[in-house]
């Protein structure tokens, strides 16, 4: 799902600011919708130009997701309501009662799971927020897809703060959409699964359902992210291209010239560092419109990858468990 995700990248980044546009002329492509995206990123580069920053996803993904699952794990066991040991009992005169324990604990353990999910979030994004810096601004085009250039070249600039600058934000749409997340994909197994015994369509299901309401309600957040981390940068234009507005200088830059591409791209000042100042901005600039860009590609991305996260890892806590291993 990641050409999917630059694809949303895109169509999020600025576009209102002559400055910020692409230095091929293409500033209508990423404002478009995600077929007139996509055609214009494989018209720079082919399929592999849509894969461009992948590797942080790799560098980061595993210690922050064995993270997420630690902690979820344990604050869940902590936070769940336990079974009593009499509320099997048959007997009419206790019928009521073990109903409403039983409903209560459901409850309970339903929110149990969206504080655990939440608070292994904040660990999660920890790591994952700089190299989400990072992957936007690959994404973009810069750096020439190097991990290495792009994170010297940020904290060089614009030191720490730059490859943190939306990690508030980043805790605030994740956290909402942890919780959201987590009670909705636990409800969901409980009324699809209310035995509770393994099954994959159930995990599956309520995954991809649950994923795609949290990435819906969430999205203006991932917008305003998306901005703090590449308002000063234009999308860049492909490197054998040579922009029509630098014709003059392509006689002596060469055939490709890849300086006068780079001239023609310049980079902004940060306009914004603040979650309430880019959202402020943004609104005045663009209209309450903006905040819902790119959300059909967050959920054709969030859908699916809730659904494989969280089957896989259910299957294979399960596959431990008839092993009776970590008992």
């Amino acid at each position: 799902m990641f050409p999917v995700d630059t694809i949303k990248t895109l169509m999020q980044v600025r576009g209102t600011n002559a400055q910020l546009l692409s230095a091929d002329g293409s500033a209508a492509a990423y404002r478009g919708g995600m077929s007139v995206v996509a055609g214009h990123l494989h018209s720079q580069g082919g399929m592999l130009r849509m894969w461009r920053g992948v590797q942080t996803m790799f560098s980061g993904c595993i210690p922050a997701h064995a993270a997420y699952f630690s902690t979820y794990e344990g604050v869940k066991a902590r936070l769940s309501t336990p079974t009593p040991a009499g509320l099997g009992s048959s007997s009419s005169s206790s019928s009521s009662s073990v109903t409403d324990a039983g409903a209560s604990s459901s409850v309970n353990d339903t929110m149990a799971a969206g504080v655990a999910v939440a608070l292994g979030t904040m660990l999660h994004d920890a790591i994952m927020a700089p190299m989400d810096c990072i992957k936007q601004r690959l994404q973009l085009g810069h750096y020439g897809n190097s991990v290495v250039d792009c994170a010297c070249d940020i904290i060089r600039k614009e030191g720490l703060s730059g490859l943190l600058r939306a990690y508030p934000t980043t805790l605030l749409m994740n956290m909402p959409y942890a919780l959201i997340m987590g009670s909705t994909n636990e409800a969901m197994r409980e009324l699809l699964n209310p035995s509770g015994e393994h099954s994959v369509g159930t995990y599956v299901a309520a995954g991809a359902g649950s994923g795609m309401v949290a990435a819906a309600v969430t999205n203006p957040l991932d917008v305003v992210k998306t901005r703090l981390q590449t308002q000063h940068l234009c999308l860049a234009p492909a490197p054998d291209v040579c922009p029509p507005t630098a014709a003059s200088r392509a006689r002596s830059a060469g055939p490709s010239c890849p300086r006068a591409a780079a001239a023609e791209c310049p980079r902004a000042p940060v306009a914004y560092t603040g979650m309430i100042q880019a959202a402020r901005a943004l609104l005045t600039e663009e209209g309450p419109r903006v905040f819902a860009r790119g959300m059909k590609a967050r959920v054709l991305i969030h859908a699916p990858s809730v659904a494989i996260c969280w089957t896989t890892y259910e299957s294979v806590k399960h596959m431990f468990g008839r092993l009776h291993l970590f008992e």
